[in-house]
């Protein structure tokens, strides 16, 4: 079989953008020396799975050490005496486990393999979970636990649950129960800290904030094919935009400066764009050599199966097993027909978003970011750091995450969705590679210089590795 992944971004040449967003210094070239009028010696980040540095489906020390805040914050020590940022570190070589690449061949797909992590204390297992067993591991508890880390991020923390006690206490990992390890482990043993309270106490010292979160709210609910997660609705609206607001409320309390990011859209994720409709079945066709369709399960698997269509995404994970021989009934008879390339044997609704499903899901999202948009500018009266749009907020959309799913090149190294090879995205389709990083890192930077009229450095993305394993 051919690369599916091979004609994902291919296009009439790259998209050069000469930028400090995504351009480092070239070797002995002069750069002005940073400067920063503001104060940002306690510089507190706060958000969920990708200010934590969750990489390939788990955290790791090294991850951890390429996490956007602590690059930022690298780069504004250049500019400023004084500054010191804290991360909750797992020991050296240790983490939660994570997915790790054994190849990548030129034909066919990623193979990988699960590392299990050497942080794990104990398991708690809920058999009844939607997709089946799910396991929490419990993780070593963080060597700040006796005061809080200035990265915030938590990954798999939902804004619904930022008043919620019990949320790091290891008394409430239970099956079924709502409980966050991640979380725990920033935490003295048996603490009820709601995370709000948490995110008070940090900013309570805090001279400068980042603030990015509300993504992992939406991602279980992408990641199984619109069957768990928070379901899209209103109600989840807003909590999402009630419960940022207490979240900013504090970080902006005197006035304190910082930076807001607007989520990126979930059709830039290679999670659902690797397998976009209609361009994933003309890559199917070519693979095979054939002219077959694919075909998705009716939702809730009533009625005949339908055609695919571009506003459809199988998911990314699902992609290896599409057009493999699986046992079916037909009639009263077993047949081996292709998954998803026949009538008869169609793709699971679970293993697909389909159009109404990103539909629900992108409003949630896109009302989220106008929220977001309104209390940068009309009330906390952030500075304007995108003066075409004149918008108080980060738009990694506009100025990253789009960029990179048409393919980039920085300084000569081409970034893409592609997972690892891309350079941007982690083997999981979803959270960052060092390097993907170290480009949102430095659209902060290039924000914080706009907004705040700063000198700030970039970070050399192409001298950072390509996976934090």
């Amino acid at each position: 079989m051919q690369n599916l992944y091979s004609n994902l971004w291919s296009r009439a040449g790259f998209v050069a953008v000469a930028s400090l967003l995504l351009n480092a210094c070239a070797p002995g070239q002069d750069a002005p020396t940073p400067t920063t009028s503001v104060n940002v010696s306690r510089y507190l980040a706060v958000g969920d799975s990708y200010t934590a540095g969750y990489s390939a489906g788990g955290l790791t020390r090294a991850s951890q050490e390429y996490s956007y805040p602590r690059l930022i914050a690298l780069q504004l020590q250049d500019a400023t005496n004084n500054i010191s940022f804290t991360q909750p570190l797992l020991e050296a070589g240790s983490g939660s486990g994570y997915i790790n690449l054994l190849s990548f061949p030129a034909v066919g797909f990623p193979r990988t393999r699960l590392v299990p992590g050497q942080s794990v204390r104990r398991t708690v297992i809920t058999p009844t979970a939607c997709g089946g067993p799910d396991t929490v591991r419990l993780l070593t508890r963080s060597a700040t636990a006796a005061s809080l880390p200035q990265n915030l991020g938590v990954p798999g923390l939902f804004l619904s649950q930022i008043e919620t006690a019990g949320l790091g206490n290891e008394a409430t990992a239970t099956p079924g129960a709502t409980f966050n390890p991640y979380f725990e482990r920033l935490l003295p043993a048996a603490s009820n800290t709601t995370y709000l309270q948490a995110v008070t106490d940090a900013a309570a010292t805090a001279t400068f904030f980042t603030f990015f979160q509300g993504l992992d709210n939406l991602m279980p609910y992408v990641r199984s094919g619109g069957d768990c997660g928070p379901l899209p609705n209103t109600t989840l609206t807003n909590q999402m935009r009630q419960n940022a607001k207490k979240i900013l409320d504090r970080l902006t309390a005197g006035g304190r400066p910082g930076i807001i990011a607007r989520l990126p859209s979930l059709a830039t994720l290679p999670i659902l764009r690797l397998g976009k409709g209609l361009a994933f079945q003309a890559r199917l066709r070519t693979a095979f050599g054939d002219t077959a369709s694919v075909y998705i399960e009716s939702p809730l698997g009533f009625g005949p199966a339908q055609l695919i269509t571009d506003e459809d995404y199988v998911l990314a994970n699902v992609l290896p097993r599409v057009g493999q021989l699986t046992a079916v009934m037909v009639g009263t008879t077993q047949r081996m027909l292709p998954y998803g390339r026949d009538i008869r044997n169609p793709l699971r609704d679970a293993d697909v978003i389909d159009k109404d499903e990103l539909s629900r899901v992108s409003s949630v999202l896109n009302s989220y970011n106008t929220e977001l948009d309104r209390l940068a500018s009309q009330v906390y009266n952030l500075p304007v750091i995108n003066p075409a749009t004149k918008q108080s907020t980060l738009d990694l959309d506009l100025v990253l995450f789009n960029q990179v799913a048409d393919a980039i090149s920085v300084a000569g190294v081409v970034y893409s969705s592609e997972p690892v090879r891309g350079n941007f995205f982690s083997l999981d389709n979803y959270s960052l590679t060092p390097r993907g990083n170290g480009l949102v890192a430095n659209a902060f930077i290039s924000a914080f210089n706009k907004g705040y009229r700063a000198n700030v450095s970039a970070v050399d993305v192409n001298n950072l590795p390509t996976t934090a394993q």
